[in-house]
């Protein structure tokens, strides 16, 4: 998203806020029943989809006429704070989108009782759950008690950051050929060499300012080592900021930045979106969601080149992480409305239905639910999915969850990382900024949220929960391989 569509997602976020916060409040939590019918509230912040979202409103209430949608797209850091206040006035949608945290979600969206189950609480039909590949349903994960709270909505193989985005005039105009895209650290610092000497533009768009700088560090670090998105690393039990292989990423990316191959300024993503969409950069690295975002820039998928992130030069040593983190939609503790509610998401997540069919055409990204091969027609997702097919680029995450069930009922993990939440992109923009070496301030970081970790557990287990650091410690897995219980 650049700053064109920045000034029009502001809008959206803040006349979404001031209807909540200043117009007329509703007597109850999500939406109401009357003469015409249910209205049921859906909330998310995918602004790039709001008319998507007005058209499969439209198809579902032609097809349920009771039932009328009401689905709000809120720029996303509004969306973020809108959200909790929500909740806490009592003003909350029905249905919203959540997927901080990954696997540990549904735990945190059950403490802060947020949300209840689908279908109220009764067991799901073969006709839903048969839509997902075995496994989909997981103990800890979406089910509780017998119950399921989500579905995986996201599949996991393609969807996630780790892409390179090369624009194709930019590397036309460096005498560079996009179907030789860089492939190591060298090959994209000559690649940067040859567009900063021959061309007008910057070669990386590289997001700098709080949580953005995370494309450009996952995209690099994925050759190095495997983390997950909160930088802990599960090989060693351990947050992984202040770890060699982490220092080893962030002074390549200074020294990119040192030798003038980075756009300057502390940007956010937006912007540097509207770089590369602009033939102002030659090379951003984002995550499968980002052909839907430049579409709205007006780059199509003729303009650009997908391709792998490049590996250090003596190979890859790790690879993306894939984790059953594709659990989004939820259903609002406090609805009134909650059959509706499964109504809607029933039909949603058919497979051959409307709402996969047009997701799918329009290339806002891939589903858990669905053929995608079948109905995805973007030539840049069906380069990310050629991309993610190749063995190892993407492996499975170990599951700590699965290894000790009790990790539902806890809150140490959500702690650790709920001390100063952006504390890591603080310490790596400073950096970047200023030239400093990041070691230092990594290895606060890291010793603060390990010992809370820690001390988190060791006050659970003393209250009788079978949870250690040992549960978040799998020294027998490779970097490059899925993990596999069985080993």
């Amino acid at each position: 998203m650049g700053t064109g569509l920045a000034r029009r997602t502001s809008r959206i976020g803040r006349v979404a806020l001031a209807s909540l916060l200043v117009g007329p409040l509703l007597a109850a939590c999500g939406g109401g029943s009357g003469d015409s019918g249910t209205t049921l509230k859906v909330w998310d912040y995918s602004a790039e989809q709001t008319d998507f979202h007005k058209q499969v409103a439209e198809e579902f209430h032609r097809q349920h006429p009771d039932i009328t949608i009401e689905w709000q797209s809120i720029a996303q850091e509004e969306y973020k704070r809108t959200l909790p206040l929500a909740f806490q006035s009592g003003q909350g949608p029905d249905v919203f989108y959540w997927s901080d945290n990954g696997p540990l979600a549904m735990s945190q969206l059950l403490d802060q009782k947020w949300i209840q189950p689908l279908n109220e609480g009764a067991a799901l039909p073969a006709s839903f759950t048969e839509r997902w590949p075995e496994g989909s349903f997981i103990n800890g994960v979406n089910q509780l008690d017998g119950k399921t709270y989500a579905f995986p909505f996201s599949e996991s193989n393609y969807w996630g950051p780790g892409y390179m985005y090369l624009n194709n005039k930019v590397f036309e105009d460096a005498g560079l050929d996009t179907a030789q895209p860089p492939k190591t650290w060298s090959d994209l610092k000559s690649a940067c060499a040859a567009i900063k000497e021959k061309t007008k533009a910057y070669c990386l768009a590289a997001p700098s300012k709080d949580v953005d700088l995370q494309r450009t560090f996952y995209a690099l670090a994925a050759g190095e080592y495997t983390v997950n998105d909160w930088y802990f690393d599960y090989k060693r039990g351990t947050f992984s900021l202040n770890t060699p292989q982490a220092q080893k990423v962030f002074s390549f990316i200074q020294e990119l930045k040192k030798e003038g191959y980075l756009a300057p300024g502390n940007n956010d993503k937006n912007f540097t979106r509207q770089q590369f969409a602009a033939g102002q950069a030659g090379i951003t690295m984002d995550g499968t969601w980002l052909p839907s975002v430049l579409k709205t820039l007006d780059l199509d998928s003729s303009g650009y080149t997908v391709a792998a992130h490049p590996v250090p030069d003596d190979g890859a040593k790790g690879a993306l992480w894939s984790q059953p983190d594709g659990n989004k939609y939820w259903v609002s503790a406090g609805s009134k409305q909650s059959k509706a509610a499964w109504t809607f998401l029933d039909w949603m997540t058919a497979p051959d239905g409307y709402f996969t069919k047009e997701y799918l055409k329009g290339g806002f990204g891939t589903l858990a639910f669905a053929d995608n091969a079948r109905y995805i027609k973007d030539p840049a997702i069906q380069q990310i999915m050629r991309i993610a097919d190749d063995p190892g680029y993407r492996v499975r995450l170990p599951l700590p969850v699965a290894k000790c069930p009790d990790l539902v009922k806890s809150s140490a993990y959500v702690k650790a990382i709920g001390n100063r939440p952006t504390w890591e992109y603080e310490a790596m923009s400073g950096a970047l900024n200023s030239g400093d070496a990041l070691a230092p301030e990594a290895g606060r970081i890291v010793e603060k949220r390990q010992q809370t970790l820690e001390d988190e557990l060791k006050k659970e287990a003393a209250d009788g929960l079978k949870v250690s650091l040992d549960c978040f410690t799998f020294p027998d897995w490779s970097y490059t391989a899925d993990y596999e219980p069985a080993n």
